[in-house]
């Protein structure tokens, strides 16, 4: 299969600490949590605004743990490894694209995903018919060019994946936790309500007009 490309105005991601446990629930027994402290995990939040795909333009809110890489022999180091426990978007066919080409697990109805930029900060609210889901918020640093590699791993038992992502646009990343997270009591969110996810992020990331290629998927 060839490179899988997805172009997007916004690409709007921030790390959480949570409870180690509930990252471990969250995951597959094949992968481990990355810990940032001794007994607390990682939960990541990216939403996206998609411009152009094989499915058109459409919105995406992805609810993930953060978890080791799986290294290759002299390759690129990856900056981030994902397991995506939970994805939602704004279209059907973006679901169904993803559900049959990534093995990513949905939320099965549409949701919506705002995004409002105001004196360097990005607010994000999701929500499906107006029920909340999470509202987020980051702030811009030091804008740079960029291409970095990103890992995700998927399920379709008995079948593990592992897709290589790279993301290229503009770019902002820093530790300075002035973001926030609101999470509400949505389906979306059942595996968080009793999984202590810090209210705001201890590192940011934003990219901006940008590319999203995924290179064929791998079987573990």
């Amino acid at each position: 299969m060839p490179l899988t490309q997805y172009k997007f105005k916004h690409a709007v991601s921030a790390f959480f600490e949570m409870s180690r446990d509930a990252a471990k629930r969250a995951l597959p027994a094949h992968l481990e949590a990355m810990e940032v402290k001794h007994s607390l995990g990682v939960f990541a939040v990216t939403a996206f605004d998609f411009t152009g795909s094989e499915v058109g333009s459409y919105e995406e809110l992805v609810l993930a743990v953060i978890t080791p890489p799986v290294l290759g022999v002299g390759g690129e180091f990856p900056r981030s490894a994902f397991y995506p426990f939970v994805v939602g978007t704004s279209t059907e066919a973006s679901r169904l694209h993803a559900i049959e080409r990534w093995h990513l697990p949905h939320y099965m109805a549409d949701i919506r995903v705002e995004f409002e930029e105001k004196d360097g900060r990005m607010n994000v609210h999701a929500h499906e018919n107006g029920r909340g889901i999470l509202d987020m918020s980051v702030s811009a640093h030091k804008w740079t060019r960029v291409n970095h590699l990103y890992q995700a791993f998927t399920v379709d038992p008995p079948r593990n994946f592992k897709a290589d992502i790279h993301m290229e646009g503009a770019f902002t990343e820093h530790e300075e936790e002035s973001g926030e997270i609101v999470i509400h009591p949505h389906p979306m969110c059942e595996a968080l309500l009793k999984a202590d996810v810090a209210s705001y992020p201890f590192r940011e990331l934003w990219m901006k007009d940008g590319v999203q290629t995924f290179e064929e998927l791998q079987t573990l």
